[in-house]
């Protein structure tokens, strides 16, 4: 008794000592579990993969390849490591042959992939969202006559961006180990060929230089205009903030004037279409590669095109409103321009959500409004509507960008065409 009470004696006249000792004590604790976990994790996920590296591959059919283009600058440039540690181990033991190409810039990583020869069964994509447009923007100018071709290249969606969207529809709920367990998720989804259709977003000028064209940008996400897109894009700048960045980004540029917070311009759009023979006759080319026909193909009729996904014969099918254009000029605060991809269950019509915010908001709502955004994502609405192709002439004062797939574009009249499953991922098993 004697001892525990000079213990307790020397806590209390050592008592900043004592409470850094237990912090410390404290936080070796938690380490050392984490660390003990994630190697029971990782081994037994590897006893798992093993047993697909262990089966015998026919002697005809090469083994798989993959391409991983991994951006080093991703995951505050931990992204590399990361994939080194938990993802690159599985698909060794899975029997897949890798190659890692590590990119530079945006720009680096459309020429890769139009440039890859080498043959590869898939892409995957170890970055954020603009890691994917990239290689999404790269691969629909490699096919650009062919869509088919882009569908036969599966990308894989690795989540070691700062922001998977895409990737984070397929999160499953963790208790503990979240980001190690939605990156083995992703793995083992390349690894069981596990396999689902996304739709694309092909946006281009509408007033474009013939002398200097520039080529249209794909993404799978969407675009945003507005005052809160632009707070959440310098985010970053606040980093002195610690934790606390992204609200004090909202408090500290809610009465900038160079915000958008007027967003006017003229859009044109073309109501959805289920398929019909106008859909048909446009899309047509892109459902087959034009290198393989010959000069006598001319002569021969349209051979219809079936699907097990689609089985209608859209040529046959009338839509008067198909194509044609109606006019609306807009004023908010807030557009967003969104694919049906990020919701669960998707629209039986392929479309893209126009989203316009509130056309005045005040400080105060400006702020509180930002705040939830960046907690549950979501932001007044004060009309929804659905199209299939939009046709943008913003009026521009100043300097203003827009964002898609949250990389900042300057801003321009644009055309934005939706490609209804035009990409094909892969997807971990939710019910598992």
């Amino acid at each position: 008794m004697a001892k525990v009470l000079t213990l307790l004696t020397t806590i209390r006249n050592n008592w900043k000592k004592s409470v850094l000792g237990i912090a410390a004590f404290s936080y070796g604790i938690s380490y050392g579990k984490q660390t003990y976990d994630t190697e029971q994790l990782m081994r037994q996920c590897c006893e798992n993969v093993a047993k697909y590296g262990d089966s015998s591959c026919p002697t005809n059919i090469r083994p798989r390849h993959v391409t991983v283009v991994l951006n080093p600058a991703a995951k505050k440039r931990k992204a590399k490591k990361l994939f080194q540690k938990y993802c690159e181990p599985l698909l060794h033991l899975a029997g897949i042959s890798v190659t890692i190409i590590d990119t530079q810039s945006g720009s680096h990583a459309r020429n890769v992939i139009m440039n890859l020869e080498v043959p590869t069964d898939a892409i995957i994509v170890g970055g954020g969202d603009g890691t994917l447009s990239d290689v999404i923007t790269g691969l629909m100018r490699k096919y650009k006559n062919s869509l088919h071709s882009v569908r036969q290249c599966p990308i894989g969606i690795l989540p070691l961006g700062s922001r998977n969207t895409i990737a984070s529809i397929f999160y499953r709920e963790y208790t503990d180990l979240t980001d190690i367990h939605h990156m083995i998720d992703a793995t083992m989804a390349i690894i069981k060929n596990n396999f689902k259709s996304i739709d694309a977003i092909e946006i281009k000028l509408l007033k474009d230089d013939p002398d200097n064209p520039i080529k249209p940008i794909y993404a799978v996400d969407g675009i945003e205009w507005g005052a809160w897109s632009d707070t959440h894009a310098r985010i970053d700048k606040y980093w002195y903030w610690g934790p606390l960045r992204k609200y004090a980004a909202y408090l500290f540029n809610g009465y900038k004037s160079n915000l958008n917070w007027k967003c006017n311009a003229l859009m044109k759009y073309t109501n959805p279409c289920k398929g019909c023979s106008c859909c048909y006759s446009k899309n047509s080319y892109n459902q087959s590669s034009n290198l393989n026909k010959r000069w006598w193909h001319a002569f021969l009729p349209k051979r219809q095109i079936f699907t097990l996904d689609n089985p209608v014969d859209y040529s046959k099918v009338i839509n008067v409103d198909c194509g044609i254009f109606h006019e609306m000029p807009i004023s908010t605060t807030e557009l967003c321009i969104k694919t049906d991809n990020i919701n669960v269950p998707v629209q039986s019509t392929p479309s893209l959500k126009i989203t316009l915010g509130p056309e005045n908001i005040s400080y105060a709502t400006f702020v509180e409004k930002g705040w939830k955004k960046e907690i549950n994502n979501e932001l007044p609405i004060n009309s929804v509507l659905d199209a299939k192709t939009i046709e943008l002439h913003p009026e521009t004062n100043g300097d203003r960008m827009f964002y898609i797939d949250h990389e900042e574009y300057e801003l321009k009249p644009i055309q934005i065409r939706l490609l209804p499953q035009s990409i094909t991922i892969f997807y971990p098993e939710l019910n598992n």
